[in-house]
């Protein structure tokens, strides 16, 4: 690796501590540090892609100057401003990123740093808990219990570990390190245990069918020789489950939730009101009150949204595409989705990588933290760093996706 390749490398494995830090920092109040490294980062990706792709600067002129026209009409002082330049920042840095990934010319094997990151955030994670330190969901939501260690937001840790340990997975089978295979278990069923949420444990379903799937058309003959085994494993699998999920978070957040809202029927828990408090956990309440404010706004709202800053004091829905499109309107919406769409049909994607990224764009539909995290996109863009290489680390990485 060259000197720029060195740097990027050993930025992206900082990654993990500045989001801890910037965590720690938020948990007492303080100014988080990460919002300056990932913002420097955004303006290199963006340096880069002018240096290396002229043809992109009249894209970025055009949504400059749509940031510009947002940030005008929005601003009501320094604080508004802040906010609202943060909001557009995060907005605009996953297509960003993934554009800067794709094309990135170097030697950074992306695998290898995905999987150094998955085991560097599962012990910032697993390490405080074994001494009664970190954080619980409850000093935020009292009727939750959920530990979070030093972390701030569940959601988005869950999206980390969801979108990293399957691809680490992948590496450290791919180059039969069976010590590191069984570590990663270990970690990984610890940290379903503390931080199994309901976004958490379907996405791992969700995996564990798709390399079931694929496995199995490879191993077609094996499995007709051996289904009485499979199936009997599987059967053992589901009992051990049915046994350790009433002592897991999950259990205990859903079984309160059920008892609050007083749903005593599965034909009760499909209400509409219901799905609201269960499944998505009042943010369909906050998209309605959200609604309401925006369509009582002025034509300037509308066409540039309402803002940030009036957002997060109403409550934000928490469901990525909402939070986006009110907050920059009608305009900033469309030149988002120009801008995203243009992006994606410049890249390439397939195998693992391309199921885990439809995976979380499905989860921001839901639970958000995906599109506007930096925490969480910068490794979904990532993802479109795996590919054909120069040298023999990124050759193994393509090798492995292959596989997967």
């Amino acid at each position: 690796m060259n000197l720029k390749d060195k740097l990027l490398y050993v930025f992206l494995l900082c990654l993990p501590f500045i989001d801890l830090v910037s965590s720690i920092a938020t948990w007492e109040g303080f100014f988080s540090v990460g919002l300056i490294f990932k913002g420097f980062f955004l303006l290199y990706a963006g340096w880069y892609l002018l240096r290396n792709k002229s043809k992109y600067w009249r894209m970025f002129l055009f949504i400059l100057l749509g940031c510009l026209s947002i940030l005008i009409v929005h601003y009501d002082g320094a604080s508004s401003l802040y906010l609202e330049i943060v909001n557009l920042i995060k907005i605009f840095y996953l297509p960003t990123l993934i554009l800067f990934f794709y094309t990135y010319h170097g030697h950074v094997p992306f695998l290898k740093v995905i999987t150094y990151l998955a085991l560097a955030y599962l012990l910032l994670y697993l390490g405080p808990y074994p001494f009664g330190l970190g954080h619980n969901i409850a000093e935020i939501y009292p009727t939750k219990n959920l530990y979070l260690a030093y972390f701030y937001v569940g959601n988005e840790l869950a999206n980390v570990f969801i979108l990293l340990i399957p691809l680490a997975f992948v590496y450290f089978i791919t180059n039969k390190q069976k010590v590191m295979t069984v570590i990663l278990s270990f970690l990984t069923v610890c940290m379903l245990l503390l931080l199994g949420t309901k976004t958490m444990y379907i996405s791992v379903f969700l995996i564990l069918v798709y390399f079931g799937y694929r496995y199995f058309n490879k191993k077609k003959d094996f499995f007709k020789k051996n289904y009485k085994l499979i199936i009997l494993g599987i059967v053992l699998v589901m009992g051990l489950g049915i046994l350790v999920l009433p002592k897991t978070p999950i259990y205990q957040n859903f079984k309160t939730s059920l008892e609050f809202y007083e749903v005593d029927s599965v034909k009760e828990l499909f209400t509409f009101q219901n799905i609201n408090h269960v499944i998505y956990s009042n943010r369909l309440t906050f998209l309605e009150n959200v609604a309401i404010l925006y369509k009582d706004s002025s034509l300037s709202g509308k066409l540039f949204g309402i803002g940030r800053t009036t957002l997060l004091n109403t409550k934000d829905v928490e469901i990525d595409i909402f939070d986006i499109f009110f907050s920059i309107g009608m305009v900033g919406f469309i030149i988002y989705l120009c801008y995203f769409g243009y992006v994606l049909t410049e890249v390439k994607i397939k195998g693992l990588p391309k199921f885990i990224f439809i995976l979380l764009l499905v989860i921001s539909l839901f639970s958000g933290h995906v599109l506007i995290s930096p925490m969480v996109s910068t490794y979904l863009a990532m993802l479109f760093g795996i590919k054909n290489g120069r040298n023999q680390n990124e050759k193994l990485d393509q090798k492995a996706i292959k596989k997967a």
